[in-house]
């Protein structure tokens, strides 16, 4: 019998839709048929949170990164985008210089 596969998807910096392909009970990152490797939501938020959660709330909506500024005057206050990457490279646009997280792994 062949296992189910695990199905998540992500999209990549240019905004194609990858599926993971690997048994659905694997361990770690997900893998698309052509080797694209990319990090379970949860791993990647935690990150997020870690980096930028002194000035913003993150959050992930199964679709949509999400960054709300902590300061309601803050001139950049929401910033959504479909992938992670995207999201922390507006966060970096938009921060000021002594907001400057550690890089992601």
């Amino acid at each position: 019998m062949i296992p189910p596969l695990c199905g998540q998807t992500a999209l990549n910096r240019n905004g194609s839709r990858r599926t993971c392909v690997l048994d659905a009970d694997h361990p770690g990152d997900h893998e698309d048929p052509t080797g694209w490797t990319w990090q379970p939501p949860e791993t990647v938020l935690a990150h997020l949170r870690d980096a930028w959660g002194t000035t913003h709330r993150i959050a992930w909506t199964g679709a949509l990164w999400v960054a709300v500024h902590r300061d309601p005057a803050a001139p950049w206050r929401t910033h959504v985008e479909p992938t992670p990457d995207q999201l922390e490279d507006r966060l970096r646009q938009h921060a000021t210089p002594h907001v400057a997280p550690r890089p992601r792994p």
